[in-house]
């Protein structure tokens, strides 16, 4: 009963390799390589192109497995967000989502911990456009006690996208495909939704994204990724500012 089991092993073999599933690893970001951490600093290509995000990228290893975080920081160099995910044999999930929110003075950023009800950040095998990645996260602002503000994200896998050219060597690139719902519920209830694009660069990451919101597009965002460097330029960057914000505060009026 047994004689035909070559056969069925190499058919099984066969259309685990030819049901066109591709292993898309390698183009999220380089994990084993941030282990000290990187800055990526995205430029904004719609709007004001003087805006930046930053992103502090870092690697940890545990017992229990290999971590990765991400700290945001807006182009005054405070915190906007904090991810903390964990990197599986078959793609990256949401462990911990930290959202700084003003206090009701507006004077100072709270940490607010979202609860995540849906983790898939980043899948490690893709087929097609037809599978859908969901994230979905909730949190209670710290101005809005009584209300909830919640994200729905559908990634999908578009294909391959134009190479990015980074520091004259060009790299292959995937698209992701974003929907995305955010409301706020209270006693009635508010939504926006929207849609937009997500561009991996084999080796690198993260390259570019855009999103467009409302029902007329009213409201748009593009980011593109523009330089790599430690966080003591992040440092740098900050100290800079500050004691440029400090010296005019000492100038005195005309």
């Amino acid at each position: 009963m047994y004689k035909n089991a070559p056969l069925l092993l190499l058919a099984a073999g066969l259309f685990t390799c030819c049901d066109g599933t591709r292993n898309v690893r390698d183009y999220y970001f380089p994990v084993q390589r941030l282990i000290e951490g990187k800055v990526y600093a995205y430029a904004a290509e719609e709007g004001d192109t003087t805006e930046r995000r930053y992103w502090y990228y870092r690697a940890f290893v545990r017992d229990s497995g290999l971590f990765f975080s991400g700290v945001q920081y807006d182009r005054f160099f405070q915190i906007n967000q904090i991810v903390r995910e964990k990197i599986t044999s078959d793609g990256v999930i949401a462990r911990q989502v930290l959202l700084y929110e003003a206090d009701t003075a507006g004077q100072k950023l709270l940490p607010v911990e979202a609860v995540i009800e849906s983790d898939d950040l980043f899948p490690f095998q893709v087929r097609d456009s037809h599978g859908v990645f969901l994230y979905r996260l909730r949190y209670r602002p710290p101005f809005d006690s009584a209300g909830e503000i919640y994200l729905i994200r559908n990634r999908r896998y578009l294909g391959p996208g134009p190479d990015f050219e980074w520091e004259g060597k060009k790299y292959p690139v995937i698209r992701f495909g974003l929907r995305e719902a955010v409301g706020h519920q209270a006693e009635g209830s508010a939504e926006i939704e929207g849609e937009g694009e997500e561009w991996y660069a084999k080796g690198l990451g993260l390259v570019f994204f855009r999103k467009t919101f409302g029902e007329t597009g009213q409201i748009r965002l593009a980011y593109r990724l523009r330089e790599i460097f430690p966080m003591t330029e992040l440092e740098r960057r900050a100290d800079r500012l500050y004691r440029a914000e400090e010296k005019a505060k000492e100038k005195p009026p005309q």
